[in-house]
């Protein structure tokens, strides 16, 4: 086997790749993966002020909630100075691509894909629900750990709900297994 180093502009150019993945996707600020980042050590505060304001501390670790109020259709403090997770985190898709499993073309398409099933799933859940206000897609999961934890057995069936719930579930396999890690996909899937 014959291993090449890659030279200082190959590495730009999947820098740049890389970067165009990230601003395409956002699934790490926008709520879809998680509700939570960690600041990491070695971060310095202040942060931008409205990642400062949301910052907590839980079980010896300090957060800051998501979705990132500075996410709009991609980051809009990208080239600033950010908590140190918004540049280190690496998604299972990102990770692929840069492992040479999947192409540019098939981590957009990914990508794309997802959001176009997540954004559906919201819509569906606001049109069930009648609420109008904006919910991310870790957000709507939690309502429905709230909504099962209240229930009661005899509460009528709502097959709309039950349906949305399948399609949140596939959605979850989804981006468990394209933009979680590896290990958290085989957990799921038991292997």
């Amino acid at each position: 086997m014959i291993i090449q180093k890659m030279s200082d502009s190959e590495k730009i150019s999947a820098s740049a790749e890389e970067q165009a993945i990230c601003l395409k996707c956002g699934f790490c600020c926008d709520g879809t993966l998680f509700l939570r980042a960690t600041v990491k050590p070695g971060d310095v505060p202040p942060f931008p002020e409205r990642i400062d304001c949301t910052v907590f501390y839980e079980a010896g670790y300090n957060y800051f909630r998501l979705p990132c109020s500075y996410f709009s259709s991609g980051c809009t403090i990208y080239d600033d100075r950010r908590p140190l997770v918004c540049g280190d985190f690496r998604c299972q898709l990102l990770k692929d691509f840069t492992d040479g499993r999947i192409n540019m073309d098939e981590a957009v398409s990914i990508a794309g894909e997802a959001m176009v099933m997540r954004d559906n799933l919201l819509m569906q859940y606001k049109k069930i629900s009648g609420r109008d206000e904006e919910t991310c897609f870790q957000g709507l999961l939690f309502e429905f750990a709230r909504m099962q934890s209240i229930a009661r057995e005899d509460d009528p069936v709502n097959n709309d709900y039950d349906i949305l719930l399948a399609g949140c579930n596939i959605f979850e396999a989804l981006i468990t297994k394209h933009f979680r890690s590896k290990s958290d996909f085989d957990k799921m899937m038991g292997s």
